[in-house]
């Protein structure tokens, strides 16, 4: 990172945090069997097309499970288009939407946390702040990411993996620890 984008980087942690102390929604931990809802943000650039593949058949499976599944698709090339818009509910957020620091539009975050998700699930493994600020500023209940340092009170759970995982393996820990959540 060069000494222009960790500037960037650090004023926009700096916003961040100050809207999310003014942010206050009640998180509890949400057992994956007890979920009425589940959503997941994932940056489509960072999968392979064999990752997005079982992405899709594992949301499938939650739905045929009875759960309401919400994607947001983070997609950051200019002329990109939503790839789940017509199997699941699905935000999608593209640079249009996104300030210079970052962030996405209020009226993203609004549609977000007007869904009432019981977990949401940060799939993104890149450093981009959108993804983390998403997560942290939603009232979904339990919310889920990777472990990284400074982000720690944004979460309920995190996994602590490497950021080269695979959405296999990914989806698998995290089926594996929202399982245990209530137990």
């Amino acid at each position: 990172m060069n000494w222009l984008q960790s500037l960037k980087h650090g004023y926009s942690l700096k916003v961040f945090e100050q809207r999310a102390r003014k942010v206050t929604f009640p998180h509890a931990f949400v057992d994956l069997d007890k979920a009425a809802s589940v959503g997941f943000i994932i940056n489509m650039g960072l999968f392979s097309p064999e990752d997005l593949v079982d992405f899709t058949k594992y949301i499938t499976r939650l739905e045929h499970a009875g759960k309401v599944v919400l994607v947001v698709e983070l997609n950051f090339k200019r002329k990109g288009s939503p790839m789940f818009k017509d199997s699941v509910r699905s935000i999608f957020i593209n640079p249009e939407q996104i300030n210079w620091l970052g962030l996405p539009s209020v009226r993203r975050l609004q549609e977000l946390n007007k869904a009432r998700l019981d977990l949401l699930v940060n799939l993104d493994t890149s450093e981009s702040m959108t993804s983390r600020y998403i997560c942290g500023l939603s009232n979904a209940r339990t919310r889920v990411g990777l472990h990284e340092l400074g982000y720690e009170k944004f979460y309920e759970l995190l996994l602590d993996m490497p950021r080269t995982t695979s959405m296999q393996e990914l989806l698998g820990a995290f089926e594996t620890f929202t399982k245990m959540l209530e137990k």
